[in-house]
């Protein structure tokens, strides 16, 4: 992280995290939100991201990817953290 990115947990999502690139507790890149709808983030999943991973996100009412607050382990400037428990 640079100097001055601005590090915080969310305990709900908001639509500052719309453009924001999201790792994995790896830091592995799993994609970009592209929505927040119903307090959760809608995400663009990254081609090739593994089945395994992929499990672990939640699927919304039409079958897209989608994160809750609680998977979150942080936010910066640039990008959304998932938790190990994601």
């Amino acid at each position: 992280m640079a100097d001055g990115d601005h590090l915080s947990r969310m305990e709900h999502i908001t639509e500052e995290v719309v453009g924001k690139h999201v790792e994995g507790p790896n830091g592995e890149d799993l994609g970009k939100v592209t929505a927040v709808e119903d307090d959760k983030a809608i995400l663009k999943a990254k081609t090739g991201v593994s089945a395994e991973i992929e499990s672990g996100i939640s699927k919304d009412a039409n079958d897209r990817l989608s994160i809750e607050a609680d998977q979150i382990a942080a936010v910066d400037d640039d990008t959304v953290r998932l938790n190990a428990d994601f």
